[in-house]
């Protein structure tokens, strides 16, 4: 069975959808580097329709699948607030950084298996982050990982074998964050340790030791 594209989505209390646009881009690229149909400005329509119609208040997830054929379907929930303490543990396996699909949004994501099924019963283990096979930092399972070293933020260059998240996208365009390949001796010195994915923005966490 071919695997799904997927765009995870905030659909804020307002009803608005924050990073669109990024979504739109990042999936239309996906669509053209796969071979998937792209569904062009329907795409959009059919988002904002899902987004209208939400009747419970407060932010949503709206989670976006795309078939190689172009056809699409939408899924939405509502967004639970986060424990106020969040923490991040290392990942036992390695990434591979040559695997093509890390940087594409899938539904096949083989290597992330363990993680998401062990992830529900620690909730206040918001992810676990990944290395390569030469020991440098990726990403989490579901987010960008970024470090404070010297009073700049760095993250992983998609080279080290991560996902272009389209927080991380708007994070690097304003300038906020620079990319710089990352060690687990650089994940150790942090000043401070944040994550970032399009429901949940841009938000500090605790390293804890297994």
């Amino acid at each position: 069975m071919q695997p799904e594209l997927i765009e995870t989505i905030l659909v804020d209390a307002e009803q608005r959808v924050p990073l669109l646009a990024r979504h739109l881009q990042r999936l239309e690229a996906s669509c053209k580097a796969l071979g998937y149909v792209w569904g062009g400005r329907s795409v959009e329509g059919d988002i904002m329709i899902a987004a209208m119609g939400l009747v419970t208040p407060g932010p949503h997830r709206l989670r976006l699948l795309v078939a190689r054929d172009g056809s699409r379907h939408i899924q939405t929930a509502r967004l639970p607030p986060l424990p106020a303490i969040q923490e991040v543990m290392l990942a036992p396996e390695a990434l591979r950084s040559s695997e093509p699909l890390l940087r594409y949004k899938t539904t096949h994501r083989p290597w992330y298996t363990k993680t998401i099924e062990w992830l529900p019963a620690h909730p206040h283990i918001f992810d676990l982050l990944y290395l390569n096979e030469r020991g440098e930092l990726c990403e989490g399972s579901r987010s960008n990982v970024y470090l404070r070293m010297d009073g700049h933020w760095y993250t992983p260059p998609v080279d080290s074998g991560c996902l272009p998240g389209v927080q991380r996208g708007e994070l690097l365009d304003t300038g906020n964050v620079r990319e710089r390949v990352l060690t687990l001796a650089d994940l150790h010195a942090a000043d401070e340790i944040r994550l970032s994915n399009a429901l949940r923005g841009w938000f500090t966490v605790t390293l804890r030791e297994a």
